[in-house]
């Protein structure tokens, strides 16, 4: 895993399958201005699974972006943590 990948949050969306659930899920995103890095969206059963990989901006932004998806109307659940599964380990300057 690189750098760059431990810096990425990663936010798993199930939402409604409906013609305007993933743009309502990247409005939520651009609203927050949140730096996306990768997404995949695919149909899953009734729904819509999509994996949003954002650049990290600190873990308030994190949650803000986790209670704003939460809020939008074509989320059905959400799941959010650190791509690599563990965040990334700060710097000791040694």
């Amino acid at each position: 895993m690189s750098d760059d990948d431990q810096k990425r949050r990663l936010f798993l969306v199930r939402a409604a399958n409906e013609p305007d659930a993933l743009v309502r899920v990247l409005g939520v995103v651009t609203f927050l201005q949140a730096k996306l890095r990768r997404i995949e969206a695919e149909p899953v059963g009734d729904g819509l699974s999509i994996r949003l990989e954002i650049e990290d901006a600190g873990e308030q932004k994190a949650e803000a972006l986790a209670r704003r998806l939460e809020a939008c109307p074509s989320v059905r659940r959400l799941a959010f943590g650190w791509r690599g599964g563990l965040a990334p380990v700060a710097a000791t300057g040694q």
